[in-house]
């Protein structure tokens, strides 16, 4: 089964996470902004900061797709990880300019600054290498090797040719 590679089983899992913490980031935003205001500790939203928030939501909907189409095939799609540690790392450094600023509280925004970073942080560690692709590669190639040819099963070679053999 395609989820049973080892080598890329946790990321596989970091993607699936994502995944579906992207697409509740995105609900929030979207759909639910009331319960956004509330979480944030803020008064009800203008028509700005709702305009602004669904483009936010919008944007979690478009990196939810990526780790998922990343989850199906990382090798292929290593690409779309790449992407993913730099919008995630972005978003956790714009907390800390808000941060920064003082333009929120600090304990509204560690959760949200913990997954950015924590996501981050696994993508980059779980990040499918060429040394994995490549030890993958030789391990076919071995497993191929060891395969005999049927004709030598049938056909024993001759003593010389043995002889040529164990010399070289």
């Amino acid at each position: 089964m395609w989820l049973m590679e080892t080598s890329h089983r946790p990321l596989r899992i970091t993607l699936l996470v994502l995944f579906i913490m992207s697409l509740a980031f995105a609900y929030l935003f979207l759909l639910d902004p009331s319960s956004l205001s509330r979480m944030y500790g803020r008064e009800a939203l203008d028509t700005m900061h709702l305009f602004l928030a669904m483009g936010f939501g919008s944007l979690m909907v478009t990196l939810a797709i990526g780790a998922f189409l990343a989850f199906l095939n990382p090798v292929k799609n290593a690409a779309i990880v790449l992407l993913l540690v730099v919008a995630y790392f972005s978003l956790f450094l714009t907390d800390v300019i808000v941060l920064a600023r003082a333009q929120m509280p600090l304990r509204s925004l560690i959760p949200e600054m913990v997954f950015y970073l924590v996501i981050a942080t696994l993508l980059i560690r779980f990040f499918p290498s060429k040394e994995k692709q490549k030890k993958e590669k030789n391990r076919e190639v071995a497993a191929v090797k060891t395969v005999k040819d049927p004709l030598e099963a049938v056909v024993e070679p001759l003593p010389e040719e043995k002889s040529k053999v164990q010399y070289k």
